[in-house]
Order: structure tokens, then sequence, then C-alpha cells
């Protein structure tokens, strides 16, 4: 059995009501907003400016940092120290493998915008060395 059929009219009052609806939604969603930016800087006004935005922009999560002996620059040093030339891609295995910990999804970006330090040199193209 086929469905009921409506009529031009039927679906244009359909329309119209999902359309009321929707913007009723949108009138509630603007007052809850106003509401939780009102609790937003009643909480900043007790606890303080800054620890109160870093719950409100990072959903009360925090950042997490890797914990290292030594700085990227000295990890990359120490890799290269003695080798005549090696790739970003090698550097940043090696470094990694050496124990430098990190939690970047972008690892070999960090490590390819700091061979731009004045402590490396280009060699050729994407290879890198110790500057002497």
């Amino acid at each position: 059995m086929p469905g009921k059929v409506k009529t031009i009219r039927q679906l244009e009052q359909e329309i119209k009501s999902k359309q009321q609806q929707v913007s009723k939604l949108r009138r509630q969603r603007r007052k809850l907003a106003a509401d939780l930016a009102k609790i937003d800087r009643q909480i900043a006004s007790l606890i303080g400016g800054a620890a109160a935005a870093g719950a409100r922009t990072g959903g009360g999560r925090k950042r997490r940092r890797a914990k290292n002996e030594q700085s990227l620059v000295d990890a990359i040093a120490g890799v290269l120290k003695g080798r005549k030339g090696m790739r970003a891609v090698e550097i940043a295995a090696a470094v990694r493998k050496a124990g430098y910990k990190t939690y970047s999804k972008d690892f070999y970006g960090i490590v390819a915008s700091t061979l731009r330090d004045k402590r490396f040199k280009r060699i050729r193209r994407g290879i890198y060395a110790v500057a002497k």
C-alpha cells in the first residue's frame, strides 16, 4: 500500500510549521547562550579572568606538554653532531628515537621549522647539518 499523498498546500503548511519551530529554537538558543555568557562572567570574576578563560575555551581540558631534559634545538644538534647531513624526516625520527617526547600531531613540521635556527645550515635541498 502506498503512503498517503499530501497536497501542495499541506506541504507548504508543513514547511511553514517547521520554519516556525526553527525560529523558536533559535530564539531559545540565543537566550541560553546569553545566560551561559553571564555565568561565565560570574565565574571569571570569582576565580580570575585567565583561569576562567581557559575553562571556557578548552572545555575544562588541560593541554599536555611533554617534559624533556633538553630543548628541541639541543636534541637536533645532538643527533646531527658528527654527521655530514640528514633529511628533516630522518632528523625527526632520530630525535624521537633518542628519547625526545612530544604529543605533537605534526612533529616533522616543528622539526623542519626548527632547522631554520642559526645553529643549523642547509647543505642542499632537504639536507641539514650543524653549522660550524
